[in-house]
Parts: C-alpha cells; structure tokens; sequence
C-alpha cells in the first residue's frame, strides 16, 4: 500500500497527530468482574491523524490501563511524522512483538493511516483488503459473561446469555467466572453450569469460552471434553499461550471443539510455531494490538494452513467497526467480537452508535472506516488516569491469584 500512495498519491502530508483518551465510571452494579479483576471504568484511546488535503484518520487501540503510556508512544513518533508524506509517516511504526505500548501506538496510527488511504482512493478499507464491494456487512458475535460471582449466583449467566440469544445474536463468548479457588469451584462443577446454559438456549445456539490462560493443563483437557460433548465451538486460551503441547493435547481430547488462542500476540513472526506445530485451529488477531497491515499479513498467513481467524475486540465501537471491515475482506470466514461489557461508552462515542443488529454488524460504505465520532466526547468523557481495574482478593483463597490484563 506504501507504493501505492507514493506513485499516485505523493503530496498528501500528514499535518497533525492526536489522541483521545476517555473515560467512564461504571455503575456499581455494573462494574463488570472476572477471575481476580473488578472493572471499575470504561477507557478508550483513539489515535487522529489529519492531512494538509482535510482527510482524518482514526484508529482506536487496545489500551488495556495504559492510555498514557501508549500516547507518549503516539506523541514520539508524531515527531517525525508531521510534515511528511503519508507513505513516509507509513514507514515509521510497526509493531515488533515486544512492547506493548509501542505496538499499540503502532497499530492505532497503522489503521488512521488506512482509514486515509480509503478516503484518498475513494475506497472502504473492506474494498482496499479484497471485499466484494456488495460485502455490506459481516457476522458478529456477543461477547460477554463477566458478571457471574462463583459465590453468589452464578446461574446469572444463563439470564445473561438468553439475552443475547433475544437480542438476535447467534453465538456468544463467555469467560469462566470469579476466581474458582475463592468458591472451590472445579471442571465439573463449571460443566454443570454449562450443560444447564445449553439446554436453556437449546442446541443451535453457538457457544465459546475463553479461558483467559487460568487453567493447568489437568483443569483445561477435563474442560475442554466437556465442552466438546456440549457441543460448543471453540475453546479460546485455555491454558499459558507458551504451552504448545498442551494446545494439542487439547485437541485429542476434543476432536469436534476448535481450540483457539493468540490474542496477545501482535505481529506475524510470533504465530509462527503455532503454525509449524499446529498447535491452534483459530486465531484472535485485533488491529488494536497490531495494525491493519500486519493483521494483514497473520491472516494471509493463517489461511495457507487452514486456520481461520475471528480478531480479538474486548473495546469499543470504533474497534469494531475496523475490525467489520478487515472480517469483509477476510481470505476465511470469522466473525467479529462485540464487547457487552464496556458500557455506553462503547456506542457513545460514535455519532450514530454501533450498528450491529440481530447477529449483524454493518461496514459502513462511505470511503475510509466511516467512523464519525460523536461530538464534545473529551467533555462528557474526561480521562480518568487510574488503571480500570482492581484486583480482587478473597479472605480463604490461600493463593494470590496473577492478574490478568486482557480479555
């Protein structure tokens, strides 16, 4: 795409670079809660690139309690943006698989600057990334299952996910509840819960879970059988995504149950092993974390093995609306993850809200992302600089539980 601009398009000149952070409290019975984390706000970072000929770019990024970090990274590398061709700013972030913060701002300034490149073509980035242009919008799926408490009612899950199935979604991601050595909670006992989740929304319904790497690999293949008998459809991160033999041991004891993982991973060389090996049947990429073109690429890469991809998208509207465009033009099938946990803040900060509907999320078809933010956001939405989590302890757990940062 660099050659492209540069060969057509060289006097486009990126004249400014921002960011926008925001924040929302939750409300206290809405204050989401899984294993050792109670989510307290709502944060959301989105990068501004401008050019000298009016086009602005956006790309939202997967700031996970780091949005200052991350905007001294954006800050650092605007210094030798502005001024240059949009080809050349291009060249100067990318994400290595490092540094978090850095791959962020990498990957927040990698989608403004496809967002521009549509808009100069005159192209949606679903075009620009192979979509038939009657592609006018892509599957999603419901993501959510982070309110139910081991130790107070966790059939909530249930009310929570027929909800969903109401709403006209035909697949939902749930997580595995509060810390299972506060409430001595095990495999079976959270097969049970499932087994009664799947005879309430029947047996059509897709179900997944994430794992969010809690369990030993013991905990996960007695899960992850369960979950194949269920007949549910994937199995994301079950275990510690460096344990690639447990990955296909999951496999052999769950041979009708996709095992997925790798949302932490931000660019291609990192999937590599997991290819060679075929230690994970699907992927979870996000552009939040990597960038466009580099998600580009994982996808590409995935498809000669055969293994498809649904990104990563524990955010906002903004995030989903890129990600609706990169699934449009997708070399497999996925679907697009629509977090149900981050409040109104996820559609507030859209001028016209998220449309998705009934299973459905629409790719806008004006040139670029189509993403118009809604106005006066950093008034009605001021950052709030504290991390948007506690950690969660329990008076008998014996064992200070590894906070997770990701979801």
């Amino acid at each position: 795409m660099n050659s492209l601009i540069q060969e057509n398009y060289p006097d486009v000149k990126i004249t400014s670079v921002k960011n926008i952070l925001l924040s929302r409290m939750h409300e206290k019975d809405k204050a989401w809660g899984t294993h050792s984390i109670r989510a307290v706000k709502a944060d959301v970072h989105i990068v501004v690139v401008e050019t000298d000929q009016g086009h602005i770019g956006y790309g939202e990024i997967c700031s996970y309690g780091g949005p200052p970090i991350i905007k001294s990274w954006v800050e650092w590398f605007s210094r030798i943006m502005v001024g240059r061709s949009l080809s050349e700013a291009w060249r100067v972030a990318r994400p290595r698989g490092v540094n978090w913060a850095h791959d962020g701002a990498a990957a927040g300034l990698d989608c403004a600057f496809w967002d521009i490149l549509g808009q100069i073509t005159g192209k949606t980035v679903a075009v620009l990334l192979g979509a038939d242009p009657k592609v006018t919008e892509v599957d999603a799926y419901a993501s959510g299952g982070v309110n139910y408490d081991w130790g107070i009612d966790p059939e909530q899950l249930i009310e929570e996910v027929v909800g969903y199935k109401n709403l006209g979604f035909t697949t939902t991601k749930l997580r595995m509840g509060t810390g299972w050595q506060f409430d001595g909670v095990t495999p079976e006992r959270f097969l049970a819960l499932m087994k009664k989740l799947r005879d309430a929304v029947g047996p059509d319904f897709r179900l997944a879970v994430d794992g969010n790497a809690r369990l030993n690999l013991e905990e996960a293949l007695k899960v992850a059988k369960g979950l194949n008998d269920l007949g549910f459809i994937w199995f994301e991160d079950a275990i510690a995504i460096s344990n690639i033999d447990g990955f296909k041991a999951l496999q052999k004891v769950a041979p009708d149950l996709t095992i997925s993982g790798g949302e932490v991973m931000q660019s291609l060389d990192q999937y590599r092993p997991y290819f060679e090996q075929g230690a994970l049947q699907m992927l979870h990429p996000d552009a939040g974390w990597m960038g466009i073109t580099e998600m580009k690429a994982v996808m590409e890469m995935a498809a000669t093995y055969g293994i498809s991809c649904d990104p990563h998208g524990w955010h906002n509207g903004a995030m989903a609306i890129m990600h609706a465009h990169i699934m449009a033009g997708a070399p497999l099938y996925g679907q697009v993850e629509v977090n149900f946990a981050q409040g109104p803040l996820r559609d507030a900060i859209l001028a016209d809200g998220l449309p998705v509907a009934k299973g459905k999320l629409q790719v806008p078809q004006v040139p670029g992302f189509g993403i118009k933010l809604a106005d006066g956001l950093e008034e009605k939405f001021p950052y709030l600089d504290f991390n948007y989590h506690a950690e969660i302890m329990h008076p008998v757990a014996e064992v200070k539980p590894e906070p997770r940062n990701y979801f």
